[in-house]
């Protein structure tokens, strides 16, 4: 499996996003207010949609926000527990 950075990864799901094309990730789970994880979570069909700005919240740059196809649920995860990227592994550096 190939592999790519994280920041690598995100130009990629832009791109994809940007011309409608739907792309597969997997992240391991993780609830900061809770401080519990529910496993590692695989994501079939997604596109990124507009985050949070910095004035919203501390996290602004590292919790990615994706629409979940079919269901359209809005949905985040942190940049940091991306494990997977399509057929790419991903680098956490």
């Amino acid at each position: 499996m190939n592999t790519l950075t994280t920041i690598q990864a995100i130009k990629k799901m832009r791109a994809l996003t940007n011309i409608g094309v739907p792309f597969s990730f997997t992240y391991q789970t993780y609830s900061a207010t809770k401080g519990t994880t529910m496993g590692v979570r695989a994501v079939e069909r997604a596109l990124l949609r507009p985050g949070l700005r910095n004035d919203q919240s501390k996290k602004a740059d590292t919790l990615i926000a994706f629409t979940e196809y079919p269901s359209g649920e809005p949905k985040f995860f942190h940049l940091s527990l991306l494990l997977t990227f399509n057929d790419y592994k991903i680098e956490n550096k």
